[in-house]
């Protein structure tokens, strides 16, 4: 007797069937590129690179046209902060208006600083900074004086600053004005914050100025860095208590400090980096003269070493 066997097929099998019929007709016919095809898919490319270029280059000239604005004012510097604000943690997060108004209710008395949006303003100068130097391909060797410039209005209002330092001290390039226009710039070497003084003058401000025709302005440049670095510790630092009969009683410990430590190494930094530059015979007694004032400084057995190994240096 003969046996038939009954076999079902689902459609979901033929189209299982059907699909890998048709990847194995592909993988068959699958060819190299010609030369016909290249050109047709670089030509596309081209298009779609140009339509991208002039989104972002819209968006960047958008974002400098709106910050230069912002920064002619501390009031304008908090009006475009709102803005920013608003867009990426509520408009982008879905959020309502209402919250947006509440938010701003709850947090009246901040954002009415003066101290604060004054902080904002620089803020933003310095973003604008870091704007340009992206703008030059990462030479940033003529910098240095608005870079300083820059510093120099910190340090005027450095008291009132105090109380926001946390905002001068962020990430420029991460903060609400530039993730609002999605500023995705990057620049070798450049300093994050304002407050980077010691990347800002190591550098930005120092290395332009290391050649023989510069070393007047590049020791001008040192001492602008130490005033820079001791005013902000003096202005930021918690003072001590009041001791009768002492001048320096409200000195902050770590003023102090700076006054008894590193003042003297940023000074004898300045020497040498003057000396190697080629001020060797002025640069030579100001060291010598350093070392017999700081004769108890914890690094005066290395300087005296440093010293010793420049002399031994040049005579060879």
């Amino acid at each position: 007797m003969k046996q038939f066997v009954s076999i079902k097929v689902s459609r979901g099998m033929i189209h299982v069937f059907m699909v890998c019929g048709f990847i194995s007709n592909l993988s068959a016919e699958a060819a190299v590129l010609t030369e016909a095809d290249r050109i047709a898919l670089e030509a596309r490319l081209e298009r779609i690179q140009k339509r991208s270029n002039e989104r972002v280059g819209g968006l960047f000239k958008r974002a400098v046209q709106d910050y230069r604005s912002a920064i002619q004012s501390d009031d304008a510097s908090m009006a475009l902060y709102l803005k920013c604000y608003e867009k990426i943690r509520f408009t982008d997060e879905k959020r309502k208006s209402s919250e947006f108004r509440e938010w701003k209710r709850r947090n009246k008395e901040r954002l009415s600083s003066a101290s604060m949006r004054m902080a904002l303003r620089h803020q933003l100068a310095w973003l604008l900074l870091s704007v340009e130097a992206a703008r030059r391909d990462g030479d940033i060797s003529e910098m240095g004086k608005r870079a300083i410039e820059h510093l120099d209005q910190i340090m005027k209002n450095a008291e009132v600053l105090k109380e926001h330092r946390s905002i001068l001290s962020q990430n420029a390039l991460d903060s609400v004005f530039a993730r609002a226009y999605s500023l995705n710039i990057k620049v070798e070497d450049w300093p994050q914050s304002t407050m980077d003084i010691e990347q800002i003058y190591d550098n930005v401000v120092l290395p332009p100025l290391r050649t023989t025709t510069r070393i007047d302005s590049l020791r001008s440049a040192w001492k602008k860095r130490i005033l820079h670095e001791g005013h902000l510790i003096e202005k930021w630092s918690v003072r001590g208590g009041k001791t009768i009969g002492k001048k320096d009683a409200m000195r902050a410990p770590e003023f102090e400090k700076f006054l008894s430590e590193k003042r003297p190494q940023l000074l004898w930094e300045m020497e040498i980096d003057c000396f190697e530059v080629g001020d060797q015979q002025q640069s030579a007694l100001r060291m010598l003269k350093h070392l017999e004032t700081n004769l108890t400084h914890k690094d005066a057995p290395e300087w005296i070493e440093d010293f010793k190994g420049l002399i031994s240096h040049k005579k060879e």
